[in-house]
């Protein structure tokens, strides 16, 4: 472990729930700005799908015949 001494400073039994809580929070805070700073999340979680254009695409296409091979 590189910081293997650091357990000789902070005991772990303080350290890992700090670093435990402060992922933790962090975390939190991000998802909270995520639902709260943008309108697409909120449609997802209710499910609620994208309006999508659709692309105007002809109806029916000529097929050309595939190239011969001369020999």
């Amino acid at each position: 472990m590189i910081y293997g001494k650091l357990w000789l400073v902070v005991r772990p039994t303080v350290g890992i729930p700090l670093f435990l809580g402060a992922v933790a929070v962090g975390s939190f805070s991000v998802h909270y700005m995520l639902v709260t700073n943008t309108t697409w999340v909120k449609k997802f979680l209710d499910g609620k799908g994208a309006a999508t254009a659709m692309a105007d695409t002809p109806t029916s296409t000529a097929a050309a015949s595939p190239p011969t091979a001369k020999q």
